[in-house]
C-alpha cells in the first residue's frame, strides 16, 4: 500500500517535485500550496487524510509547528544541508560571481561558511540567518539594501515569496537550489517516519479498570467503557476488569478525551490503568505496575520505556520512571530519591514560572501532601542538590516559608 503525504510548500516546489515522483517508490503525494510560508499555518487545516506532512522548509514548518503537535501523524521537513548550499554556491561561481557581491539567506550560516574554509577561499557572501517565525520583510530589506549600496549585484533565498518581491524591485536574485538527491531523501525520511509511527500504534496495549466498591459492579454497567475503547472487557477478579487494545487507539482515546466525557464513564469510582510493551507479557505487567501508581478516577500509561503518562484526562505529563541520564542518576544515588520523584521535580522546575518556589508549590504541583513535598526538598538540600535563598511571609501569623531553587540540570 502507498504512503500518502501531504506536502505542504510553493507552487515552484511542487513543480521540481513533480519532476521526480516516478523515483519515489511506494508513495502518493498531495500537494497544498502557498504563496507566502506564513499560510502555512492555514494550510494544516485543509489537508485530507494521509499517512505524514511533508514541509519544503524549515520556514514553513516553524510558522505552523504549533498546528502540527495537534495532528495524529508525524511531520517533517526539507533541511538546508551542505549539499543544497555547496551546490548554489557553486552554480554562482560557475557563472562568474564573485562571493562577495553576493547576499543570501539560510538557516544555518556556519554550514556556508564551513564549506568555504574547506575550499580554503578567501570569499564570502553577505549572510543572513534565517529565524523561526522571522518578518519576510526583514529579509528582503536585507537583499535590497546591500544592493542598492551597491555592496551585492546577486541575491540567493531560500523563500519563494522574497523571491517574487526582490524580482518586482528589480534586485538579481535566484532561488537557493534543492538538489534532487536532498529532495527524494527528505521525502523518503517522511515515509520512513509514517511507516514508523503506524507500527507503533498498532502495538499491544493491555488495560485495568479497577472499581472502587463494596457491592460487585454488574456487566451491564461497563457498557461506556465498552463503547470507549470498542473491546470487550474480561473479569479478572471482583471489581478488577482487564481489556486488550492497540497503543494507537489509547493515545487517541486520551488526547480527545474531555472530562465531562470522563465522568460520564462511570457513577462508581474507579481507577484506569494501561501497559505497553513488545510482548503481551511485557504490557501486562507494565499495566499492573501503572494501576498501583493510580489515584481514584484518574489514569495512567506505563510505557515500554518506563515513562509514565498522566494522570489523564486532566494532564498529559511524562514522569520517568527509569533514571538513565548520568547527571541524574548521581542525583538519585546521592539523595536516595525513587527516579518517578526525580522526574516530578524536574517536570516542576520546567513548569514552574519562577526560578525560585516554596514547598507549597511544589506540593500543589505534584498533588502530594506538605510533608512529601518537605522531605523531597530536604533530601535536595542535605546534598546541595537545592539551596535555601530567602522566606516568605504571605500571612500575618505562623513561620515564614522558606524558598528555594535548584542547584542541578533539569533541561535534559
Amino acid at each position: 500500500m502507498d504512503t500518502q503525504i501531504a506536502v505542504i510548500c510553493s507552487n515552484e516546489f511542487a513543480k521540481r517535485v513533480k519532476t521526480i515522483e516516478t523515483e519515489l517508490s511506494s508513495i502518493k503525494l498531495q500537494y497544498y500550496t502557498y504563496r507566502n510560508p506564513q499560510e502555512a499555518t492555514a494550510l494544516i487545516g485543509q489537508i485530507k487524510p494521509c499517512d505524514a506532512v511533508f514541509f519544503s522548509g524549515s520556514l514553513p514548518y516553524f510558522y505552523a509547528k504549533k498546528k502540527c503537535e495537534e495532528l495524529p501523524i508525524p511531520t517533517h521537513y526539507l533541511k538546508q544541508d551542505g549539499t543544497a548550499i555547496a551546490t548554489t554556491l557553486l552554480a554562482l561561481t560557475n557563472r562568474g560571481t564573485t562571493l562577495q557581491e553576493v547576499s543570501i539567506d539560510i538557516t544555518d550560516p556556519n554550514i556556508a561558511t564551513g564549506i568555504l574554509e574547506d575550499i580554503s577561499t578567501n570569499e564570502f557572501p553577505w549572510m543572513y540567518k534565517i529565524e523561526p517565525n522571522v518578518d519576510i520583510e526583514e529579509i528582503v530589506k536585507f537583499h535590497y539594501d546591500l544592493y542598492q549600496n551597491q555592496k551585492t549585484t546577486q541575491a540567493v533565498t531560500s523563500i519563494h515569496a522574497v523571491y517574487e518581491i526582490l524580482q518586482k524591485q528589480n534586485v538579481p536574485v535566484i532561488r537557493m537550489i534543492d538538489p534532487r538527491s536532498s529532495i527524494i531523501k527528505g521525502i523518503s525520511e517522511t515515509k520512513n517516519l509514517a511507516i514508523l509511527s503506524k507500527s507503533q500504534s498498532a502495538k499491544i496495549a493491555v488495560g485495568y479498570i479497577q472499581f472502587e466498591s463494596n457491592r460487585e459492579i454488574q456487566i451491564n454497567e461497563l457498557g461506556q467503557f465498552t463503547l470507549l475503547f470498542k473491546t470487550r472487557l474480561i473479569e479478572v477478579e471482583r471489581n478488577l476488569f482487564t481489556l486488550f487494545t492497540t497503543q494507537g487507539d489509547v493515545q487517541r482515546i486520551f488526547e480527545y478525551l474531555s472530562e465531562i466525557q470522563w465522568k460520564r464513564l462511570s457513577d462508581t469510582s474507579f481507577k484506569l490503568a494501561f501497559g505497553y510493551g513488545s510482548n503481551i507479557e511485557e504490557a501486562t505487567q507494565n499495566a499492573k505496575d501503572a494501576l498501583l501508581l493510580t489515584k481514584s478516577n484518574t489514569a495512567y500509561v506505563l510505557t515500554e520505556h518506563k515513562q509514565l503518562l498522566g494522570p489523564y484526562p486532566k494532564y498529559h505529563r511524562c514522569i520517568e520512571l527509569r533514571t538513565q541520564e548520568p547527571v541524574l542518576v548521581e542525583v538519585a544515588k546521592s539523595t536516595s530519591l525513587s527516579p518517578a520523584n526525580l522526574s516530578k521535580v524536574i517536570q516542576f522546575s520546567k513548569y514552574h514560572t519562577a526560578n525560585e518556589f516554596t514547598a507549597h508549590d511544589l506540593e500543589s504541583f505534584l498533588q502530594v501532601s506538605r510533608r512529601t513535598s518537605e522531605r523531597i526538598l530536604k533530601k535536595l538540600v542535605d546534598h546541595q542538590y537545592a539551596e535555601v535563598v530567602g522566606e516568605e511571609m504571605t500571612y500575618q501569623q505562623g513561620r515564614p516559608r522558606a524558598v528555594y531553587r535548584l542547584n542541578f540540570p533539569t533541561y535534559l
